[in-house]
């Protein structure tokens, strides 16, 4: 019950890190979008941000919900899952990215290293927001 219990509580971190990477991610290759057919942060602002904080509250059962409970069942050493989590948070940078337009990646030269850097690195801090709030449980 403690790890389904824990694996709720980092709904919290996820949607913020993950939101906030999908954030960087539009401020780094949505802006260089100049088209009127795509609504990026330019165009909506701040609402772009709740956006993605939804997409990513939508995200985690599907994704990282499953993942944390595995891992934080399974894996012990801090640096494994720091690894796993970074891993799979590039992976979910990936596809990410590819809500750009294919014709939008090619005309703008549009990186995908910066997606998976980013959620990559938003996967790291998830492991490491994930080992102090795992250890601090109290379960009533």
């Amino acid at each position: 019950m403690k790890t389904i219990y824990h694996c709720l509580i980092m709904w919290t971190p996820f949607i913020l890190l993950f939101g906030l990477a999908g954030f960087g991610l539009e401020f780094l290759e949505g802006n260089k979008i100049r088209t009127s057919e795509y609504m990026g942060l330019s165009d909506l602002g701040v609402g772009y941000l709740f956006l993605k904080g939804s997409l990513a509250f939508v995200l985690y059962p599907i994704t990282f919900l499953p993942l944390t409970f595995i891992v934080s069942k399974f894996v012990k050493p801090l640096l494994l899952k720091m690894l796993t989590f970074s891993s799979f948070g590039g992976i979910l940078g990936v596809f990410s990215f590819f809500i750009y337009d294919s014709s939008h990646i090619d005309e703008y030269n549009l990186s995908i290293t910066n997606s998976i850097t980013l959620f990559g690195v938003a996967g790291l801090l998830y492991a490491l927001v994930e080992n102090p709030i795992r250890r601090n449980i109290k379960f009533v």
